[in-house]
């Protein structure tokens, strides 16, 4: 049965058009207006404020967005005063532009007090100074603090700008690849620092345009090394150097976003295929989904099919102890994942008792490996090393995704580290 088609979008935007910005309309848009009555106008912009409330400020955290979330809100209490929801979201929206504009405050001023501060300290007042102005540009104490760090903010740019130029200074002729592609990182580096604590600085863009260029050339090279590495046969390497190239892809703004996710979808593919032959039929699987959750592709699906089925096979003809000694295995050697798959397929089949008692003492050993890892990932989080809690998280996920807060975690790693990423 197909599902009732959502009015939402259409309602959205003709209230857009009509209600928000008060304009005049003809035709579809004002009958849709007309049909609805003062409490449905509210309702129908207070869930569209509540969807841009999570994108906007929850998910990107763009403070300089608060002001058109509120509007929704604002506007659905016009509409009907007596609105619970739109009020309690008002609420929600205005402390946090509050807390938020009082954290980074506080932090401002803090930094700012030091007699002497580090480069790093002063870089934190910058962004503090940022933040505030994103949040409230208009706030007296905001407008002070501009003025008060004015200076500071300029040397620190300034200096900042002059260490990206003396990096880039440094290559010359005889540079290796190795030394020129160090350089030109640390360069667009403090290029990319001196932006962040001054967004309107056109050196400062200037800088990281032409640094990003170069970086395009280093990202390219990468690429073309990873295609030789799946080609070898290399597989944990390529996928080392396709992390370094995620994280080039990210600081230029996922300019090389389909080539990552093509590099990444063929080494998962081939390392499928060559795990297969070797009847590695548990761990070729998993890299087969691997592959699929890039591109779900064909040919990705037809050889998770065979490798499904292959596993099956030899699952029936190979004995139960031999598939335990291979549970094991995989759980020594840290494929965890592939471990629980393993189980999970044996589980399905067994019937005899003991059998699944096996089964469960190793899935016991499986559970007993993710504390250890929830645990790490925990500290890793609250150390700020967002990359290492996310891969630990990614793990312990996909074999209990109830367990503990560990999902919760990782979407918290997960945002983190994207407003890492944009710095």
């Amino acid at each position: 049965m197909k599902r009732p088609i959502n009015p939402l979008p259409f309602i959205f935007s003709a209230l857009l058009t009509l209600l928000l910005a008060g304009c005049s309309s003809v035709g579809d848009d004002q009958f849709l207006l007309a049909s609805l009555d003062q409490p449905a106008k509210a309702r129908t912009l207070t869930e569209i404020g509540i969807s841009e409330y999570q994108v906007h400020l929850v998910r990107r955290v763009e403070y300089d967005q608060i002001d058109e979330v509120r509007r929704y809100f604002e506007a659905a209490l016009r509409y009907d005063p007596s609105n619970a929801l739109a009020k309690k979201y008002l609420a929600v929206v205005s402390n946090f532009r509050e807390t938020n504009l009082k954290a980074s405050l506080k932090e401002a001023v803090r930094y700012g007090q030091k007699a002497k501060r580090t480069d790093e300290e002063t870089y934190l007042l910058c962004l503090a100074v940022q933040k505030a102005a994103r949040i409230d540009p208009k706030n007296p104490d905001v407008q002070k603090l501009v003025g008060d760090t004015e200076a500071a903010r300029g040397a620190f740019v300034e200096e900042t700008l002059d260490r990206s130029k003396a990096a880039t200074d440094k290559i010359d002729e005889k540079s290796s690849d190795a030394v020129r592609e160090k350089l030109t990182i640390e360069a667009f580096q403090f290029a990319s620092r001196a932006l962040a604590a001054d967004p309107q600085n056109t050196d400062a863009q200037v800088r990281k345009t032409a640094l990003r260029s170069s970086l395009s050339q280093i990202v390219k090279r990468r690429l073309e090394a990873v295609q030789k590495l799946i080609a070898g046969q290399k597989f944990s390497e390529a996928k080392s150097q396709i992390a370094v190239v995620n994280d080039f892809n990210r600081k230029l703004d996922g300019s090389f976003e389909a080539d990552v996710r093509t590099a990444t979808y063929t080494l998962n593919y081939r390392w499928a295929k060559t795990l297969l032959d070797q009847k590695e039929y548990t761990q070729a699987e998993v890299k087969a989904d691997a592959a699929l959750a890039v591109k779900r592709t064909e040919e990705a699906a037809a050889l998770k099919k065979k490798i499904a089925a292959l596993r099956t096979q030899a699952e029936t003809t190979t004995s139960f102890e031999s598939a335990l000694q291979d549970i094991d295995r995989l759980i020594a050697k840290g494929e965890l994942v592939a471990a629980q798959r393993k189980i999970d397929s044996l589980a399905a089949a067994a019937t005899v008792p003991a059998r699944l008692a096996s089964l469960d003492d190793r899935g016991e050993k499986v559970r007993a490996n993710l504390k250890p890892l929830y645990d790490q990932a925990v500290e890793a989080y609250r150390g700020e090393d967002f990359k290492a809690a996310i891969e630990l998280l990614e793990t312990v996920v996909a074999i209990d995704e109830s367990y503990e807060q560990a999902a919760d975690y990782l979407d918290k790693a997960q945002s983190k580290q994207k407003l890492l990423d944009q710095f």
